[in-house]
């Protein structure tokens, strides 16, 4: 298992202790980019082909469990978007 598979575990098993470091670090090993950051609210953006993906996390200590979620959510989304590209290859 690897360091980026083993943090998301981390992460889907505990979703109320993350930090925003964590969640941006696991963000971004995914490919997702810091788009901009108003304030407090950092924008983590990919694309993947026509699908355009956006993920808005407020800089909380902890963050939210629903910021957690969905972020989670998205991730999960392009597992399954490149497990599809490599069985059509």
């Amino acid at each position: 298992m690897s360091k980026r598979e083993k943090r998301l575990l981390k992460i889907r098993q505990n979703p109320k202790n993350v930090t925003f470091q964590e969640l941006s670090t696991i963000l971004e090993s995914y490919g997702f980019i810091l788009k901009r950051s108003t304030g407090s609210h950092h924008s983590f953006q990919i694309n993947i082909g026509d699908l355009e993906l956006l993920v808005v996390i407020p800089f909380a200590r902890p963050v939210g469990i629903a910021y957690v979620k969905e972020a989670i959510k998205l991730i999960d989304e392009i597992r399954a978007q490149s497990k599809l590209d490599e069985d059509e290859a």
